[in-house]
């Protein structure tokens, strides 16, 4: 399989950091520029980038790609080629056929034509063949580029793209040689070339290194077609040698050599020394980095489970419902103030003897009195005569009237707005409902035939609960289960205490548990609680802290996700480690903001350790962290009871408790014992 290095989570989640690195990706391509001043990898991406903020951060990143890549009128051209492709994505954004696949594409490629077959009129048949190439360039990269940003796109389809993005940069290079002649960019060309050798049958790859050398020909000035025949020639070789590693790298490198000899190039040594160069580099590369057959693994998916199937159709249907209705949408424009007054003149000035002359002799000097006088209208939710300038209130004859009509309709006007406001956030919570199902689905459906064959860590589970003095009932819920070979252990500390506080918790703990039981990984269904408990506390509901981790047994790597909980600890030996957050409890916290999460390993002999706010937190638990650090037992239940015991010397009886904690055995990997 083919593993890229992980993003971390916050970054893949930053709705910025995917606008800010398309934009990136269009400034440097500007540089993979082919003869005749084309730089078509660059405009794929603006085209791919579709509208709004990721389209315009494109079109800045190509405006300055080309101030330092291009001369001044290729330049000019590439920049208004950007400016229409961006305008043309904004305008058929909302069409029924930009759903299209290949609409975008062959939209931005008419653009494109139009713009730059101006310039090639009475221009040779050569510069018009240049210009199609380039075009046809333009269209493959902006089939291929979406992928790179789309969660949903298949593995298959994200590898081609980082195959093009790779041989696209090298194209970049192109322009960077030395004295000798020796080039980086095909140098670097070397390596995506190598990469497809590995994923694709012979015949592809000998059209693949001829598409590539002739980007790298086109490059250059004047043309030759050497680079075209000698990757073509070398990308077929290593494709059919493809299954021993070194021995593809080697014959690829031989076939450039051997092609530049017999073309009679002067200079044959360097195009062998760009190639090992470029294949040296490839088998630096660590193992877990290298495609395998792209054809093997589309039969062996070709008939997915029927569940996973309606499941990722599911969660298609959502998230279409969500692209169709709701982004993109323009939040509508609020009540302008002035119509409190239009409103209290029409009651009050109509029949008066002076409306001439307030509203014709000197309609801006009743204006601007009005204008003075509608900050102080708004911030004290009530109109006064010393709101109004002098000259207004000494020629009003009908002041106490109109202050009343203007007060009346300053009512209906901030309930209108306040409603509004209600309205606005109500959809919003209706709109991450929508994404965040769409999502879950997604979710599932990936897990649904997920196994873990390793044989799983032996552990053991100590938990105490105590209610808050005078109460019956503790407001802290606790729940440890497992879900395959994950383990889950829970604790939800509702808002106050008593009864109250119990249900709150009990139906966190009892909705969330559902939702990993159910396959659902961890940051989707805490995202969909939050947004639920956030729907729930506008109806007079509380919010509740969540505290969860999550151990994959197998492997003893865990997640420990908080919203607004207590912080946890880790003991291993006679060390301690604390692990807090700063997120607000669920319910409080954003919608859009996932849960915060720390990733850490857990091994035998270890112990964890979860408490509520009502045994420590994170101002006073020096005593618990020099408590577990002088503990030696074994047992996670004593643990567990002397927590709770010695809390009540540090914290009281002021609040509901809840301790849990989990011991991880050195032996007997596999069995779970009870405790």
């Amino acid at each position: 399989m083919f593993h890229l290095p992980r993003i971390p989570q916050r970054l893949r989640q930053n709705r910025f950091l995917i606008p800010v690195a398309q934009a990136a990706l269009a400034l440097l391509l500007t540089a993979a520029v082919l003869h005749g001043g084309y730089a078509p990898f660059s405009l794929a991406i603006t085209a791919a980038a579709g509208a709004h903020l990721s389209g315009i951060l494109c079109v800045l990143g190509s405006g300055v790609g080309a101030w330092l890549f291009l001369d001044f009128q290729p330049g000019l051209r590439h920049l208004a080629s950007a400016i229409l492709i961006c305008c043309a994505n904004t305008v058929f954004f909302d069409s029924r056929f930009s759903v299209r696949p290949l609409f975008r594409p062959l939209l931005c490629a008419a653009v494109t034509a139009l713009v730059q077959s101006v310039y090639l009129v009475g221009r040779s048949a050569s510069a018009w063949a240049v210009f199609l190439v380039s075009l046809a360039a333009q269209v493959g990269a902006s089939v291929l580029f979406p992928p790179l940003w789309d969660k949903r796109a298949a593995p298959q389809n994200r590898l081609h793209t980082w195959l093009l993005l790779s041989a696209a940069l090298a194209l970049a290079l192109a322009q960077v040689r030395s004295s000798s002649g020796f080039t980086l960019g095909r140098a670097a060309m070397a390596l995506p070339l190598l990469l497809c050798a590995r994923c694709f049958s012979p015949v592809q790859c000998a059209a693949i290194g001829l598409c590539a050398g002739l980007s790298l020909d086109l490059s250059a000035v004047p043309y030759a077609p050497l680079c075209t025949a000698a990757m073509g020639c070398g990308c077929a070789l290593a494709a059919a040698l493809s299954r021993y590693r070194s021995i593809s790298a080697a014959v690829y490198c031989a076939g450039i050599g051997v092609t530049a000899l017999l073309f009679g190039d002067f200079s044959p040594t360097v195009y062998l020394w760009e190639s090992v160069s470029g294949a040296a580099a490839f088998l630096l590369l660590p193992r877990t980095w290298l495609p395998t057959d792209c054809t093997a693994p589309a039969a062996v998916n070709a008939a997915p489970s029927p569940l996973k199937r309606q499941l990722e159709q599911a969660s298609a249907a959502f998230r279409d419902l969500y692209d169709s209705f709701f982004r993109g949408t323009a939040t509508p424009s609020t009540e302008n103030p002035s119509v409190i007054f239009d409103r209290a003149a029409e009651q009050v000035c109509r029949k008066c003897v002076l409306r001439d002359h307030c509203w014709q002799q000197n309609y801006n000097a009743t204006y601007n009195a009005f204008n003075d006088a509608c900050p102080h209208l708004l911030r004290h939710g009530q109109a006064a005569a010393q709101d109004f300038p002098s000259y207004f209130t000494s020629r009003c004859v009908h002041l106490t009237d109109f202050l009343t009509a203007v007060n009346g309709e300053l009512r209906t006007f901030l309930l209108r707005r306040q409603y509004h406001q209600r309205l606005l956030e109500t959809r919003r919570q209706a709109q991450e409902q929508y994404a965040q199902l769409g999502e879950l689905l997604s979710t599932a459906a990936t897990a649904v035939e997920a196994l873990n064959p390793v044989a799983p860590l032996a552990y053991g589970i100590g938990s105490a609960l105590r209610p808050k003095e005078g109460n019956n009932v503790c407001g802290d819920r606790l729940a440890s289960f497992e879900v395959g070979s994950t383990l889950y252990l829970l604790i939800s500390d509702g808002m106050g205490s008593g009864e109250s506080a119990h249900r709150e918790a009990a139906m966190t703990v009892r909705l969330l548990q559902q939702f990993l039981t159910a396959g659902v990984e961890p940051t989707p269904a805490l995202k969909t609680l939050n947004a639920a408990l956030a729907l729930r506390g506008e109806d007079g509901g509380g919010f509740t802290t969540i505290d969860l981790l999550a151990l994959h047994r197998g492997s003893g790597s865990a997640e420990l996700y908080k919203y607004g909980a207590a912080p946890s600890y880790l003991k291993r030996g006679d060390s301690v480690t604390r692990f807090t957050a700063a997120s607000l409890p669920a319910g409080l916290q954003s919608g859009a903001q996932p849960p915060e999460y720390t990733r850490l390993m857990l091994s035998g002999g270890s112990f964890f350790v979860m408490v509520s706010d009502g045994i420590a937190d994170e101002n006073d638990d020096a005593w618990l962290q020099q408590l577990l650090r002088d503990w030696h037992g074994s047992d996670a239940e004593d643990l567990s009871a002397l927590i709770l015991s010695e809390s009540r010397k540090h914290k009281g009886l002021d609040d509901d408790c809840a301790v849990l904690v989990l011991s991880l055995s050195d032996g007997e990997r596999g069995r779970k014992r009870q405790v």
